[in-house]
């Protein structure tokens, strides 16, 4: 048996470990599911095999759980048609936007949830990522900046740190910088959902990228005017 450690928790888990692909891991046991990352070591011994970036539940099997560190889930493959001969409908205009805002709206969770660097009074740069409990409690840690308090506690997106005091100077510019970021990306998305549901042809809506330039027409001014603060 493996003793596995969430990190943070000092519960330990006997487990069965093992690997299925490159960014997928299966642990087998009674323990439950943590986004923390975890550690592994031999009974008897404190090997501290450190598996900190498999934060994603890939899915969960009988007897224990699959992990991945890519953000991969499991998906099931579809069902095929038992007729024989029922063709495959091809999808409508309509399903095809509605799968293309589905794909444009997960790319952009993605990209959010990835975070940003920013750089501290001091020079340095330091990577904070957007999670939705992250951008939650970074509004909590708003109120306390506004307020002037220094030494505010955060964390890098390195889970391998430990969280430590920002000044307030700092914690302004993360939770400024990580406004911005989010606001950009939502309002980006927003403009890009209208574009796709008045796309015409089948092919331009396949064609639809996450990133690209949407066109003017279909810009609101708030992405204008932040378009063109970046340029």
């Amino acid at each position: 048996m493996i003793r596995l450690k969430y990190c943070g928790s000092e519960n330990e888990y006997n487990v069965k470990f093992s690997r299925i692909s490159t960014h997928v891991i299966q642990i087998l046991g009674e323990i439950p599911f943590n986004d923390s990352g975890f550690i592994l070591s031999r009974s008897e011994k404190d090997d501290n095999w450190t598996y900190l970036d498999y934060t994603t539940l890939y899915r969960e099997i009988e007897g224990g759980l699959q992990l991945s560190n890519d953000g991969s889930v499991y998906i099931p493959p579809a069902e095929t048609d038992p007729t024989p001969d029922a063709g495959i409908r091809p999808l409508t205009l309509e399903e095809m936007q509605e799968s293309k805002v589905a794909e444009m709206e997960a790319a952009q969770q993605k990209i959010i949830q990835k975070g940003i660097d920013v750089v501290l009074t001091d020079g340095t740069t330091e990577h904070f990522t957007l999670h939705e409990k992250d951008q939650i409690s970074l509004m909590g840690l708003q109120t306390r900046a506004a307020q002037g308090e220094e030494n505010i506690q955060w964390h890098t997106s390195d889970q391998s740190e430990h969280c430590k005091y920002y000044s307030n100077a700092d914690m302004m510019r993360i939770i400024t910088a990580a406004m911005q970021y989010v606001t950009f990306h939502v309002t980006y998305f927003r403009d890009l959902r209208i574009y796709i549901r008045n796309i015409k042809e089948k092919e331009d809506v396949e064609a639809v990228t996450y990133g690209m330039e949407i066109p003017k027409n279909y810009r609101s001014q708030p992405l204008e005017d932040m378009l063109t603060e970046i340029i």
